[in-house]
């Protein structure tokens, strides 16, 4: 079942009251940043993470990465044991920082091997979805869970993520949102150190097609000029199938575009 999870930093309070309304609103779990770099640890992750145990039915930590993979494991999990966190949390790695080479697959491995090694196989890593596949190469990756993030859209836009943080004003309370798909963020379900992902399937043909979930139409086949979004249920009327790369996309009667992905989009006729 997909879950909401929310995630906070310095910069959301880690008052009981301003906890409690992110769980009223629907959010299941919460991810607290817990350190950055070396040097840095966030001045309000002792009481974010003890009152959230509280109140959250679960509770997980990320880090910052800035490109240092064993001495940035260390220095995280260091605080990790300190707060007394036990190795059934989840703990993810924050891939974005612009300093960052532009391959920083193998310190990230650095990274993720330094935490499994250590016992803490709950492990995830976050990035752009932009990243993962150019930048991240998922592929090579000792643990292949991914939390890939992309706003304004119906996707992920990933094969096989498995969470998807979708927005940074969650219920408009100016607080990153993601969906938990299969309970690798929210450390709910079975969670495999280097299990392979499912592989995406892609519609060969097709005439219409039902949304299996939330669809963004697309002026072009690259999908980088979204037009609008259509709920789940939503028929759509396909005039070609045609190639991109080694997948499809679907060219609808009015000349937009969609995915084909078999998660998204179900085949009618």
């Amino acid at each position: 079942m997909t879950r909401n999870v929310v995630d906070i930093a310095v910069y959301q309070s880690d008052s009981l009251a301003y906890l409690k309304s992110l769980r009223a609103h629907g959010a299941k779990s919460l991810m607290v940043k817990l350190t950055e770099g070396t040097t840095y640890l966030n001045a309000k992750a002792s009481n974010q993470i003890t009152r959230g145990l509280k109140i959250f039915e679960t509770v997980g930590v990320y880090h910052y990465f800035q490109g240092r993979g064993t001495a940035e494991a260390a220095y995280f999990l260091a605080w990790v044991k300190k707060f007394g966190l036990d190795k059934s949390t989840v703990l993810a790695i924050d891939v974005e920082d612009p300093s960052l080479v532009y391959n920083p697959t193998a310190q990230v491995n650095a990274f993720l091997k330094y935490l499994i090694k250590h016992g803490y196989t709950h492990v995830i890593v976050y990035g752009p979805g932009s990243w993962f596949g150019s930048r991240i190469h998922r592929g090579v990756l000792v643990d292949k869970h991914i939390w890939p993030a992309a706003y304004q859209v119906s996707q992920p836009g990933v094969a096989d993520a498995n969470a998807w943080q979708y927005t940074d004003n969650w219920k408009g309370l100016h607080v990153d949102g993601s969906l938990d798909f299969d309970g690798s963020l929210s450390g709910i379900g079975t969670h495999k150190t280097n299990t392979k992902p499912k592989k995406a399937t892609y519609l060969q043909s097709a005439k219409q097609v039902k949304a299996r979930t939330s669809i963004t139409r697309y002026r072009d086949k690259t999908f980088r000029k979204p037009v609008d979004k259509f709920p789940k249920g939503q028929i759509f009327d396909v005039k070609h199938v045609i190639r991109y790369g080694k997948i499809t996309r679907l060219k609808l009667s009015n000349g937009l575009y969609i995915t084909s992905n078999t998660n998204y989009v179900k085949r009618i006729k």
